[in-house]
């Protein structure tokens, strides 16, 4: 019987081109983990050089070969944080990129790559992808706050856990 491990996650980035984003994801760790490396699947439309249409992140270009018990989860998460930074786009390698367009764009107009990457934040932070782009299995929901419904600010307390940049 094949089992994997499934997880939801969500980034917020705060600075950079992809800043304001709030990007969903959902993290796979294969039945032979660590034998073979998670993978990632953005839930919300990305336009990054490194993520296909389907939303797959490419991790290979930090682990070009997965190296069980010297790469781990935690390496994969700190990698996914570092994709939205300058240094890691201006390091891209076109062999590994999942998207063609998005890394041409980055080398030769920053300017429409920048516009495209905005827009891609901006995307992520509409109602409709906040509150309702959700898996059925995905524990991870954003609602809409309002005093009416949770009382004064003050005596709302919110525990969470995200990445931030």
């Amino acid at each position: 019987m094949y089992v994997c491990i499934v997880w939801y996650g969500v980034i917020f980035v705060h600075k950079g081109l992809y800043r304001s984003g709030t990007f969903k994801f959902r993290l796979t760790l294969p039945e032979d983990y660590p034998q073979r490396p998670p993978s990632i699947t953005f839930l919300t439309d990305m336009f990054h050089p490194l993520v296909d249409d389907e939303g797959n992140l490419s991790i290979s270009q930090q682990f070009p070969v997965w190296r069980p018990y010297r790469d781990y989860l935690f390496h994969v998460l700190f990698y996914l944080k570092n994709i939205f930074k300058k240094s890691v786009l201006d390091g891209l390698n076109d062999k590994y990129c999942l998207n063609k367009e998005a890394y041409r764009l980055y080398r030769t107009d920053i300017i429409v790559f920048s516009k495209l990457a905005q827009q891609c934040a901006q995307l992520s932070i509409t109602e409709s992808y906040l509150y309702e782009h959700i898996p059925d299995n995905n524990m991870i929901r954003f609602s809409p706050l309002s005093d009416a419904k949770f009382g004064k600010e003050d005596d709302l307390f919110i525990t969470s856990v995200y990445m931030v940049i």
